[in-house]
């Protein structure tokens, strides 16, 4: 199969996440091998590919001259992290998926999983992500596992969900100045990790281009989460 064109990649990226430009240099016009990583960091010194894609690309500088960069920051912490991401909801089967808009912003998401226990909660975050950071259960009740994906942990926005019928508060980061509100409206909290959740963002997105474009082959670097 033709290999995607370097340009042909921005595009869809452009597309996909609303990144103004994803090209950040140029290099080879048909890409057969990209490697993808969350910051230089995870790069060998030399990488077998023609292009890479670098959430974190500013980075970059000189290093790996002759390949082509990609990048998007904003619009992949939005789609493929925690916040709005609809792809790691179709991927745990969650139902019943709204978007959360706080002050003008989006925030996130609601959802009500498949699950109907705190532990198969867990188990199936675990199983996806590869893990958690921290976490506490939501207080008893018949209600059922309603849960927020959020990009944020503040007690305004754990206020706001709590009253929508959220028990459950998914984040990437447990912020301290925020649990006790949280342990007082009775949320359990998933501390889901940073790193790990871009991690899995950067996986999806290297499945995403493979089926976008066939002729395309793929190394992610560093995304044991």
């Amino acid at each position: 199969m033709t290999p995607p064109s370097l340009h042909g990649l921005a595009d869809w990226l452009r597309a996909e996440f609303g990144e103004r430009e994803p090209l950040k240099r140029g290099g080879p016009p048909q890409v057969q091998r990209l490697a993808l990583a969350l910051e230089p960091a995870d790069l060998p010194p030399e990488v077998d590919a023609d292009a890479l894609f670098v959430h974190r690309s500013l980075r970059v500088g000189e290093r790996w001259p002759g390949l082509g960069v990609l990048g998007v920051h904003d619009g992949f912490d939005l789609a493929l992290t925690t916040g709005p991401n609809h792809r790691l909801a179709r991927a745990l089967g969650w139902r019943d998926v709204r978007e959360v808009v706080w002050k003008g912003e989006l925030k996130g998401i609601t959802a009500t999983p498949p699950q109907d226990s705190w532990a198969g909660l867990r188990a199936a975050l675990h199983a996806e992500l590869g893990g958690e950071d921290s976490s506490w259960p939501p207080a008893p009740g018949p209600e059922p596992l309603r849960l927020a994906l959020m990009n944020a942990m503040n007690p305004g926005l754990i206020e706001h969900v709590a009253a929508g019928g959220v028990r459950v508060y998914l984040t990437g980061q447990l912020r301290p100045s925020a649990s006790a509100a949280a342990q007082a409206h009775g949320l359990g909290v998933i501390a889901l990790g940073h790193r790990r959740t871009e991690a899995w963002g950067l996986r999806q997105l290297a499945a995403e281009l493979r089926a976008a474009f066939p002729g395309l082959h793929t190394e992610v670097y560093g995304s044991e989460g």
